[in-house]
């Protein structure tokens, strides 16, 4: 699924250490420009993570994967 939004705030990012080695985990909010917006929360794990694109008013483009337990 292919979502286009605002960055509208960058949340601390987290990281830390697991039985695969070290994490790291951005969250950030985003804004759609629908009819009704709707704020998101989106999390961003390892080498994905772009600081460079990470500045509040940015409109990002995001695929989003989906996984149903």
């Amino acid at each position: 699924m292919q979502l286009t939004a605002k960055l509208i705030q960058v949340l601390p990012m987290q990281t830390g250490t697991g039985k695969n080695g070290a994490w790291k985990k951005q969250d950030i909010i985003v804004e759609t420009d629908d009819k009704y917006p709707k704020k998101i929360c989106v999390a961003i794990w390892g080498d994905k993570v772009n600081d460079s694109q990470l500045q509040v008013g940015n409109t990002l483009n995001i695929q989003l994967y989906v996984v149903v337990p």
